[in-house]
This record gives C-alpha cells, sequence and structure tokens, in this order.
C-alpha cells in the first residue's frame, strides 16, 4: 500500500473493510433503515411477532383475509430458499380516530418482496362513533353528497365540533390524494380528513383538545 497515503485515509480504509458487511447486514436487517424513522404516516416498521400486543385487529371481511393469504403465498413462492422476514406498520390515523391501516410486508435480501395493506381499528377503542372536527387553520368542515372536492355541499360542521360515523370500522375512501370518511350525522354524507400524511381533521371525541 502507498506509504504516503494520509492516515485518516488509512484508518477509514481499514474501518470499512471490517465493519462494512456488518453495516450491511444491519441495514438489510431493518426495513426502517439506518435512521430508524417512519414514513410520513406510518409507524415504525415492527416485526409480526409484535402484533399480537399493538393493539389492533384488522381482517374485517373475506376480501381482506383472502388478500392475505394470498399475499403469503407470493411471498413463500417469490422468496424460494431465502430467508423471509415478516413485518407490520400502522398508519397514524389508527391513534387518532381509531380506524386506519395495517400493512404487512416480507422482506427478502434487503428489500420488501411483497407488501399488503387492509383496514385496521384500535381494539382498546371498542366501538368508536363519534369524533370531533380538529383543523390546523380552526376552519370547518364541508359534508359533500359523495367522496370528491367537487361534489355537491350538504353544509358544514364547525371546528370543534362532533360528527358521528356512518360504521365502525369508519369507511374511509381515498380520492385525489385525500382520505374521505362518511358520516351519519350532523347530515349524512362524506367529510375530508386530508392527505394521509398530514395530521388529518378529525380526531376522537375523547381526546383532550389542542
Amino acid at each position: 500500500m502507498n506509504k504516503f497515503l494520509p492516515n485518516y485515509f488509512l484508518s477509514w480504509l481499514v474501518g470499512v473493510c471490517l465493519l462494512s458487511p456488518l453495516a450491511v447486514q444491519a441495514k438489510s436487517d431493518n426495513p426502517n433503515g439506518s435512521r430508524n424513522e417512519p414514513q410520513a404516516g406510518w409507524s415504525l416498521w415492527r416485526p409480526k411477532a409484535q402484533a399480537s400486543k399493538a393493539d389492533f385487529n384488522s381482517g374485517f371481511s373475506n376480501l381482506e383475509l383472502g388478500g392475505y393469504l394470498d399475499f403469503e403465498n407470493a411471498c413463500k413462492t417469490d422468496g424460494g430458499s431465502k430467508k423471509i422476514t415478516y413485518w407490520f406498520r400502522l398508519s397514524n390515523s389508527l391513534q387518532r380516530i381509531g380506524t386506519g391501516q395495517v400493512e404487512s410486508g416480507c422482506w427478502v435480501s434487503g428489500r420488501f418482496l411483497h407488501t399488503y395493506s387492509s383496514t385496521a381499528i384500535k381494539t382498546s377503542l371498542q366501538n368508536v362513533n363519534c369524533l370531533r372536527v380538529d383543523t390546523y387553520n380552526k376552519q370547518g368542515l364541508v359534508i359533500r353528497e359523495e367522496p370528491r372536492q367537487n361534489s355537491r355541499s350538504l353544509g358544514t360542521v364547525a371546528h370543534g365540533k362532533t360528527v358521528r360515523l356512518d360504521s365502525y370500522p369508519a369507511s374511509i375512501v381515498e380520492v385525489d390524494g385525500k382520505n374521505w370518511i362518511a358520516i351519519a350525522s350532523p347530515k349524512e354524507g362524506w367529510i375530508s380528513d386530508g392527505s394521509f400524511a398530514s395530521r388529518g381533521n378529525l380526531r376522537l371525541c375523547s381526546a383532550k383538545k389542542r
């Protein structure tokens, strides 16, 4: 090796040779990345073994149950003889309004081979039928006839007022980047909860005011 190389470069080179395999392994075993930060709108990924203690339920229809079985079969088929680890993460709305999503993924060789999302509810909340309007700009929400921005207005719900959901789990659909929630009162229709990654426009009626 060139004796004229700076000492700091030699130290760096030795460190890379000795540590890079471990660093690569650590990164490949953790879908949260080296910074261990969640993606906007989601919690951190957690091992599947922790799901039973994560305070959520999912699989509320035969379609979702069948979809999860298809997901597992695809993981096993495409994973072959490689080591497969299963992970899950929960959407932030689960804590905020009691309904959200759980996304499952099979991790193989440093990447997700397949993922699958389904509806989830926060188990400890039991039946959630009341949400409070809590918008960032303190303005109310327009009740729409259908879940889209240009749908006919049926009225408004002022900031701080409450709405009653039409079902539990809440009926949530995403249209043009916004989540829309079906409500039964004060009028039957749809209100926007904002984008998936936003702070949202609604929260549990039992939560403290912000």
